[in-house]
């Protein structure tokens, strides 16, 4: 398991992004993806291309965090770990941007080293 610090001062414990964890997100952001096209005849390129990243990094959360720390309600009170709610701290653009870098960065690296 990996720890990745993101903002303000939350902490997810996430299993290693492999090409398993990346297929399932990636099938499951298409899928979604698939299903706001088929509502949205005319929906914006531009558009279609952000949903699609967002959809892709709620699903690698979803599929990769197992455990967090400092996450809470309103009032302060931790909140426990779900789907939904990673998904809920997906749409804050500084967590998921952090997220995405912090988890497929490692990945990244090593495919750049030739090694991946």
């Amino acid at each position: 398991m990996l720890t990745l610090d993101l903002p303000r001062g939350v902490r997810v414990e996430i299993r290693p992004v492999n090409t398993a964890v990346m297929a399932a997100a990636e099938a499951g952001s298409a899928r979604r993806l698939g299903a706001v096209r088929a509502a949205e005849a005319d929906l914006d390129p531009d558009m279609a291309r952000g949903m699609a990243f967002a959809f892709l990094v709620k699903a690698l959360a979803r599929h990769a965090v197992t455990a967090w720390e400092g996450v809470g309600d309103a009032a302060g009170k931790p909140l426990p770990l779900s789907p939904e709610a990673v998904e809920r701290l997906m749409d804050i653009d500084e967590m998921a941007a952090a997220f995405w870098d912090r988890a497929i960065g490692p990945v990244a690296a090593v495919a750049l080293e030739g090694n991946g």
